[in-house]
Parts: C-alpha cells; sequence; structure tokens
C-alpha cells in the first residue's frame, strides 16, 4: 500500500517531470489540461529540462509556498521577542 502523499502527491509530480523530459507532450498535455495549466505559445515550444522549470515555476510556485508557509507557521516578531530576549541578550 503506497502512503496518500505518495499516490497523491509524489506520484503525479514525477510522472509529470518524466513525460517532459522523455518528451512524451501527449501524457503532459493530458496532465497540463487535469491540473488546469495553461502554456503561452513561446512556453509550447520547450522541450526537457526548460519546459520541466516553466511548468514548475508556474503549477508549484515555491517563493509563494515559502512565504506562505513563514506567515501561518511562525510567530509575530511581537509575541517571539518575549521568549528570544533570554537567548540573544546577555547583558544586565
Amino acid at each position: 500500500m503506497k502512503r496518500a502523499f505518495v499516490a497523491f502527491i509524489m506520484d503525479p509530480i514525477v510522472k509529470l517531470a518524466n513525460a517532459m523530459m522523455e518528451g512524451n507532450m501527449e501524457v503532459a498535455n493530458k496532465m497540463f489540461d487535469t491540473i488546469g495549466l495553461k502554456l503561452a505559445n513561446e512556453e509550447k515550444v520547450l522541450t526537457g529540462k526548460h519546459l520541466l522549470k516553466t511548468v514548475m515555476a508556474k503549477w508549484i510556485n515555491a517563493a509563494d509556498t515559502l512565504l506562505e508557509m513563514m506567515v501561518v507557521h511562525l510567530p509575530s516578531p511581537r509575541k517571539a521577542q518575549k521568549y528570544r530576549t533570554t537567548y540573544l541578550y546577555e547583558g544586565p
């Protein structure tokens, strides 16, 4: 039995990446339609790593994801300073 993360997250990403790297655009275009990804005309002519980089930047934008994770999971500076000052400041 595959874990849910592997079945629903990793397998589709790997399948899409392999299809683009091998030049199997039938599978890739079908997956583009499924995930709702639209490529511009100049992006459709890309192949290999360039296509993979473009698709991943449009589909899974790491910068936005990282920023959202920091906003959701890190405490505000005002709250964090209350417990961090004991670690950072050694003066009187």
